[in-house]
């Protein structure tokens, strides 16, 4: 029974898989093929016998009569067993990620599950692609890598490296990857050590190279310069010609009229006028190479073009004397007859009697002092000091101190007029203003002596007593014995001031003596008693020979002057300011000497040079700051992170190979050179023209005027005639010299060769050269042309330096424009009226017109098309767009933008400038570019296309008419028409045909038993006498007919058809109903209807369709839904609210109500119920005349022209108040009844009551009369009122209102600005950006950290940080620093607080952070993590193994063995397959031995081989076994006895050849072949044969 089910249950389910793979099929969407194994179970017949013994009754027993007897009968019957089968078969399903619904045709619907999307996609099962890749996948389970450097690179500006789902970028040598991880940027090797270059290092893309300066070449070594002593090089550097002097010597030529420049190797054009004048007498010229002679005025150049000859301007006639003329060399004379004179003129002869003109009057006679008319003209005269030169004219300075006229007794010095004598130090001058007196020093008490003070001549002396000697300063006293000694001298310090100065013996000194030697001396002279005598007479004869005392000279300088020699002041000091008390310079940081001219001695620094360097490792200190300046390879704050002079290494303890002990790279042990030197070795000086480290910078000095710099610090070495830091400046008149430090030294202050100093000519103005011969060039003037014009570039007077003014300029040097309405020279012409602000041009005089003007004047516009200054720019604009005359910019129209209003707005703009952004919904497709209106898909309108298509219109612009029937919905874009369910065809017009129904009929009917279902709704309408869902319930019992709506009535326990209702009577019965033949039984029918049901609790009304809207527990009716609330809950509007407080509203009365007169509000809405008398939204407001009281819906009863109350309606207003409805108060100065009496109050600051008339005082005022003033702290009436303004708020006297100072608000001042608000009442807006806080009162901005500026609006600068950015940052190695906090954002291949520490081994990129993706002990570079392979890997990971046959880094070998080519992937060496050995695998094993290697020996008996490679033994034909021990046996020969052996008749067989040992009686290769006539003797013998064989073989 059992294997029949389960073979049904198999066939059961394969039928249903059967009937899955013909629902989906191959082609539907989204179906996949898929293989798939089913176990088949069957039943396999078994034919089985047994056998038993059973009884038969059998004939021929005794007496021929039937016996019973037994009989073995074997039987046969066919048994099954159940027998299960693997079948492969084909199956249909839906593909990953999607599934089927129901019955539909295909599998139409995604579904995710967690491995529908590899690599990181999200699935989505609404999306058009199922899965979402991550960038750097593909395919629709994101399962395929995308190669992004299949397409330009990915960007890569080097190589793209592709990897599993992303990509980076490689640099080639020479570049490093961009901050951006694409671009390539070059590294300049020339930053670090200058590339290596000796001179000039030059960076190339991927690499750099040196280059030499010109003078030099290169050396082998790409790196240093070789100065350049041979023309076969670069022409030795000439410019010209180059001659070679042997010996490693040559020399610069230049061609014919060129001259070799000073610098030794260029040429310049040879100036003909400096050779010998050029030849000329008089004037050279020269110009271009070329010269011209001329002559002075009274001159004409001769026939040979050089000399010049006298004009006689008296023959010529040109003199043009009225009386007589005298010709002179150059020039000539007028003479007059006697009793005449010349005149002013000099040509013109007046009669002595007449009245003639002063020649003193014009220009003073051209004297320079005084002018006295003669009859011959003026006659010149010069004040005291002064005296005539040669043109008898001009007053020159006479130096009375060279000339010896002086008084002076010391020193003279000259100033024009006049001179001034001076004494030495320690004098002052006599009141005869000539001689010089000797300063008693001592006498004055100026010298500052502390024991005793000696006078000289010029100077004095200070000593001390005995046993003491001078300190330091010259002026103190110090013990020579210690304290104790000093101590007995206090003691008697009132005798030894006694002892007076002649006391001290005389003494004659060359040179300032020893101290010690001297104090002993007074030690021996003093001690000795009884010698007064002696001593006196000693003293005298001192006395005679006295010469010139000298301890301590200290010079005493008057008149504010100081130093060594009282010949400086303040004015000379040069680093420093002057002291207090004039007498010393006070010299900055960094500077000393008496005049602050020297630096800090090495060592020293600051102040008075009184700290001391801390400078490790060689460094030496800035002589201000202290900073250390470290030498090469030495870094540190005090040069401390290096090694000493002639170390290295990681604890300096290596020895540099570097001449004078020179520093080396502190890791490397190269060679750095100190600023001068250069060279493998640093041995070399630094070649002309460079200096610095290893002379890698070029000196910055002016070639032609210096002749070299400073190897080591690079400042020029001027040539004689200039100066300054570059020698690009000539010397200042009165200086010569290498660096024109050197004063002239000429008669008359004159000057001098700035070169040489050898004292010049005196030319007149206009004119230089050996003779005067010359004439200034442009820009210079006056005697011998030294003066420069200072005309701003134009030209001047060559004699007086005026300058000559082009037109349009004015001044004294030319730096003036014309005043307005001027132009021209001088600004003599007056301008044009210039229109539309033109102005004038002081140059032409022409008007200069505005952008967007043009004409003479200025007068008109620029015509279309053009604009700019003149109009003479061309519009670049669209024809549509109009161009602004004065800037050229286009002016577009609607619609229209771009420099030349070429482009059409930018989709969803529109407008003037396209910058009005159109307001159009996501279901249009723009806007007008000119107007703005929106442009409507397909199916919807509106303004902004915010609405679809009105029910019966669809289309652009939703005018076509829609023709669905049946209620079928139109799409308003297409108009399709979308049939209602039931419904078909293309209007929705045909009723779905019979068996179906629903959305498009597509549903099948499940009606039975001929049922009809509906077309919408699918359900069955059931034939008579049946029922349910599908009709395949028979009517229950009791019922038929139609919806088995009929009752039976067949009675007596008859069966009614279900269908017909007839009766079926059971037996016995009878008649229509069965009720005939027995007593009818009517069976009680119940036709009741049951009880309606109440609606459940929150629910209400016909159906219970409505929910109860009741809060806080309320319950609703069931009917109505009216709230019933709890106690202590108020109903209202249909909710149930906890009652409001008095004066607020709302749910938890949390709003205030906003009402005037008015107690309470809503509590619901805070609509405002007004007191009786009020009305309005805020009860503000009072009943309109005529009404009154509540809600003012009364009418008033008064008489016309009377007053209705308003509150109570009463006629009349009671006494102060007044108006139609009494609700305004009485006039001021008015009270009473009708407000009709008048107040008697006559203070300025009194009222009255508008009711009684008494008189009170105004808020703010009180007192007898009301004049006093409420106090500080106190307002209102009758100041009774305390101000509550804090935070320095001021109050108002009569109100109390508090007026707050900048910076709060408030109603007593005590809110402080909002953020953003500062000043007077909050008012004024901030300007602080970027987290800036600004003062609530000043507006200043205090900055967050990070940030400066006036608004916060500038980040620290580089390398500062934190508030106010008053911290340096720390960062190294090109890290960013963070403005706010210091810390540090590490580049590439740094990390550590200051990105001062490398990437450890695993980690690179910035900061670090980023772990490397190296596998199998790969290394990564530490900048961009590119991986290393060690050797045997590959891979952008080293991921990969070397694949066979391959080798080492890169697995970039091949592996050379013989057998298997395969090799050790690290090493490369073979590994051999077993069998074979050698270092290419090339020899087999030798025999003995097998395996790997042939390491192991065979074991096999006898001398039977091995199997190289198993070791397994080769047994020789006739040996068998594991180790071939044991002989075949009979039926077996051959190698291992592996052949059977073909013997017949028991026959042996040989287990070497396989030949048969045949019997006696068999012959034959086999044995088969039978022995035919066999004999006795024969057979004898064949035995005797055998066994003289076996005989044979035992012997």
């Amino acid at each position: 029974m059992f294997p029949d089910i389960f073979n049904l249950c198999l066939i059961f389910l394969g039928t249903t898989h059967i009937a899955s793979s013909l629902e989906l099929q191959l082609g539907m969407p989204n179906v996949c093929a898929d293989q798939e194994m089913s176990m088949l179970g069957a039943r396999q017949p078994c034919v089985q016998a047994f056998t038993r013994t059973v009884k038969v009754w059998k004939q021929g027993c005794t007496n021929h009569r039937w016996c019973m007897g037994y009989e073995r009968r074997t039987a046969y019957y066919t048994a099954y067993r159940q027998v299960y089968s693997m079948d492969l078969h084909t199956v249909y399903k839906c593909c990953p990620g999607w599934t089927q619904r129901g019955e539909e045709m295909g599998c139409l619907h995604r579904v995710c599950s967690a491995n529908t999307c590899f690599n990181g996609g999200r699935c989505a099962e609404t999306e058009d692609q199922i899965c979402q890749c991550p960038l750097g996948f593909k395919g629709t389970r994101c399962q395929y890598d995308v190669n992004e450097c299949e397409v330009d690179e990915s960007g890569c500006e080097g190589y793209c490296c592709n990897t599993i789902g992303s990509y980076y970028c490689k640099c080639p040598e020479g570049s490093r990857l961009g901050p951006d991880g694409k671009a390539c940027h070059d590294v300049n090797e020339c930053e670090e050590l200058n590339g290596g270059c000796q001179q000039t290092c030059v960076n190339t893309p991927g690499s750099y190279h040196c280059e030499c300066s010109e003078g030099f070449r290169m050396h082998a070594d790409g790196r240093t310069c070789i100065a350049v002593t041979s023309c076969s090089v670069l022409n030795g550097g000439c410019e010209h010609k180059c001659v070679d002097m042997g010996n490693n010597h040559y020399k610069c030529e230049c061609r014919k009229n060129y001259q070799l420049k000073r610098d030794g190797r260029h040429c310049e054009l040879r100036d003909p006028c400096e050779e010998r004048n050029g030849g000329c007498a008089q004037l050279c010229l020269s110009e271009d190479g070329r010269f011209q002679c001329s002559c002075r005025p009274g001159f004409i150049l001769a026939g040979d073009a050089k000399n010049c000859e006298d004009i006689d301007e008296c023959s010529l006639g040109h003199a043009k004397c009225s009386h007589g003329c005298v010709n002179m060399l150059g020039s000539f004379s007028c003479v007059c007859h006697p009793g005449f004179e010349l005149g002013a003129d000099g040509k013109q002869c007046y009669r002595i009697e007449m009245e003639i003109v002063n020649s003193c009057e014009k220009n003073n006679g051209g004297c320079s002092h005084h002018c006295e008319h003669t009859t011959n003209g003026p006659l010149c005269s010069c004040n005291h000091g002064y005296q005539l030169d040669q043109d008898r004219k001009t007053c020159v300075d006479s130096d009375e101190c060279v000339s010896e006229e002086s008084c002076c007794s010391h020193f003279c010095r000259n100033y024009p007029g006049g001179y001034e004598c001076s004494c030495r130090a320690g004098h002052r001058l006599n009141p005869d203003g000539c001689g010089c007196d000797d300063i008693d020093e001592c006498q004055a008490e100026t010298s500052g002596c502390k024991h005793y003070c000696i006078n000289n001549v010029g100077t004095y002396e200070c000593f001390c007593r005995l046993g003491f000697r001078l300190d330091q300063d010259q002026h103190s006293c110090i013990s020579l014995y210690g304290r104790e000694l000093e101590e007995e001298d206090e003691e008697e310090e009132e005798e030894e001031e006694q002892l007076e100065v002649h006391r001290i013996p005389d003494l004659l000194f060359r040179k300032a003596p020893q101290l010690l030697q001297y104090t002993a001396a007074l030690h021996s002279r003093y001690d000795s008693e009884g010698d007064d005598g002696d001593t006196e007479k000693e003293l005298e004869i001192q006395r005679d020979r006295r010469g010139e005392l000298r301890l301590d000279s200290h010079i005493v300088c008057i008149d504010g002057s100081f130093g060594d020699d009282c010949s400086v002041s303040c004015e000379d000091c040069v680093n420093g300011v002057c002291s207090e008390t004039r007498d010393r310079c006070q010299c900055s940081p960094g500077w000393t000497g008496i005049v602050c001219n020297k630096t800090c001695p090495q060592g020293t620094f600051g102040q008075s040079c009184n700290s001391l360097c801390r400078c490790q490792n060689g460094g030496s200190c800035d002589p201000v700051t202290g900073k250390c300046l470290c030498p090469p390879g030495v870094d540190g704050l005090l040069c401390e992170d290096g090694c000493p002079r002639g170390y290295f290494g990681r604890h300096c303890r290596r020895k540099c190979n570097c001449p004078n002990n020179g520093h080396c790279h502190r890791l490397y042990g190269a060679c750095l050179c100190s600023p001068g030197l250069y060279g493998r070795f640093c041995h070399l000086p630094c070649p002309r023209w460079t200096h610095g480290a290893g002379c890698s910078k070029e000196c910055d000095c002016v070639q032609e005027h210096s002749s070299g710099c400073d190897p080591k610090t690079g400042s020029c070495f001027c040539k004689a005639a200039y100066h300054g830091p570059q020698c690009e400046k000539e010397c200042d008149p009165g200086f010569f010299g290498a660096g024109c430090e050197q004063p002239c030294d000429c008669p008359g202050g004159g000057l001098c060769d700035p070169r040489t100093g050898e004292c010049s000519q005196r030319c007149p103005a206009g004119f230089h050269g050996d003779r005067c011969q010359l004439a200034c060039k442009a820009g210079s003037y006056g005697e011998n042309c030294h003066r420069t014009c200072d005309c701003g570039g134009t030209p001047c007077d060559p004699i007086n330096g005026q300058c000559i003014c082009p037109p349009g300029k004015i001044g004294l040097s030319c730096q003036e424009n014309c005043p307005d309405g001027f132009w021209g020279l001088k600004c003599q012409s007056s301008c044009p009226p210039c229109e539309n602000r033109g102005s004038c041009n002081k140059q032409n005089g022409g008007c200069d017109c505005k952008a967007g003007f043009t004409g003479t004047l200025c007068q008109n516009e620029c015509p279309p098309g053009y604009h700019g200054p003149d109009c003479l720019l061309q519009c670049s604009c669209h024809p549509d767009a109009s161009c602004d005359p004065q800037t050229g910019h286009c002016v577009c129209p609607p619609g229209k933008t771009g420099p030349d209003c070429a482009i059409s707005c930018e989709s969803g703009y529109w407008g003037q400038g396209c910058i009005t952004k159109c307001q159009c919904q996501d279901s249009s497709v723009g806007c007008d570019p000119v107007t703005g209106q929106c442009v409507c898909e397909n199916g919807f309108t509106g303004d902004h296309c915010e609405k679809k298509s009105a029910n019966g219109s669809y289309g652009q612009g939703c005018v076509q008419q829609v023709r669905c029937q049946n209620g079928a919905h139109c799409d308003h874009v297409s108009g399709a028409c979308a049939c209602s369910p039931g419904y078909a065809g293309t209007f929705s017009e045909k009723m779905c045909l019979d068996g179906f129904y629903g959305l498009d009929c597509g549903q099948m009917c499940k009606c039975r038993n001929g049922a009809r279902c509906h077309h919408i709704t699918g359900a069955c309408l059931c034939t008579a006498g049946w029922a349910g869902p599908h009709c395949i319930l028979e009517c229950p019992e009791g019922h038929f007919g139609e919806q088995c709506s009929q009752t039976c009535e067949c009675q007596n326990g008859a069966r009614c058809d279900h269908v017909t209702g007839r009766c079926s009577c059971a037996a016995g019965w009878t008649g229509v109903s069965c009720q005939l033949h027995h007593q009818s039984i009517r069976s009680p029918v119940n036709r009741g209807r049951q009880p309606l049901l109440e609606c459940e609790e929150g629910r209400y009304g016909k159906n219970c369709a409505q929910a109860c809207s009741c809060t806080n527990r309320g319950r609703c009716d069931k009917v109505t839904g009216r709230c019933v609330c709890q106690p202590g809950l108020i109903g209202a509007c249909g909710f149930c609210l906890t009652a409001c407080s008095k004066g607020f509203f709302g749910g938890g009365s949390e709003q205030r109500c906003d009402c005037i007169h008015s107690s309470s509000c809503h509590c619901v809405t805070g609509h405002c119920e007004c007191e009786p008398g009020c009305r309005g939204a805020r009860c503000d407001k009072p009943c309109l005349p005529g009404s009154y009281g509540a809600s003012c819906a009364r009418q008033c009863q008064c008489q016309a022209g009377v007053s209705c109350h308003h509150e109570m309606g009463s006629c009349g207003c009671p006494a102060g108040l007044t108006g139609l409805g009494c609700e305004k108060s009485c006039p001021a100065g008015t009270f009473g009844q009708n407000c009709s009496q008048l107040c008697q109050c006559s203070g300025d600051q009194e009222q009255c009551h508008p009711v009684t008339g008494k008189c009170s005082c105004l808020p703010g005022y009180h007192g007898a009369r009301c004049e006093l003033r409420c106090r500080a702290g106190t307002f209102g009436p009758n100041c009774k009122s305390r101000c509550s303004c804090i935070n320095g708020g001021r109050c108002d006297f009569r109100t109390g209102t508090c007026y707050c100072p900048p910076g709060f608000i408030g109603a007593d001042c005590s809110s402080g600005c909002l953020s953003g608000y500062y000043g007077k009442d909050c008012a004024k807006r901030c300007s602080c950006g970027e987290g800036g806080q600004c003062h609530p009162t000043t507006g200043r901005c205090i900055c967050a950290p990070g940030r400066v500026g006036q608004s916060c609006q500038q980040a620290c600068p580089r390398q500062r940080y934190g508030l106010r950015c008053r911290y340096t940052c720390s960062c190294q190695n090109g890290g960013l620093c963070d403005p706010i906090d210091g810390s540090c954002r590490c580049g590439q291949g740094w990390t550590g607080p200051n990105c001062d520490t490398a990437c450890s081994q695993g980690k690179y990129g910035l900061d670090c952070a980023q772990d490397c993706p190296c596998f199998n002990n790969g290394t990564c570079d530490r900048f961009t993590g590119t991986c290393s392979c060690t050797a045997g890997y590959y891979g952008h990971s080293c991921q990969h193994r070397c694949p066979s046959g391959f080798f080492g880094v890169n697995c970039a070998h091949t592996c050379d063995c013989k057998v298997g080519q395969k090799c050790d992937y690290v090493t490369g060496q073979c590994v051999c397959l077993p069998g074979y050995y050698g270092q290419q695998c090339q020899r087999r094993c030798d025999a003995g031995s097998f395996g790997l290697g042939c390491a192991k020996s065979c074991d096999c008996s006898g001398e039977a081989p091995c199997d190289p490679s198993t070791g397994r033994c080769l047994c020789p034909p006739g040996r068998t076994g594991q180790r071939c021990e044991k002989d075949c046996g009979g039926d077996h020969f051959g190698p291992d006895c592996s052949l059977p052996c073909q013997c017949s008749h028991r026959a042996r067989c040989d287990g070497l050849t396989g030949r048969c040992l045949c019997p006696l009686t068999w012959l034959g290769p086999t044995c088969s072949e039978a022995l035919l006539h066999q004999t006795p003797g024969l057979l004898n013998f064949s035995v005797s044969q055998r066994k003289r064989r076996a005989g044979s073989k035992t012997t």
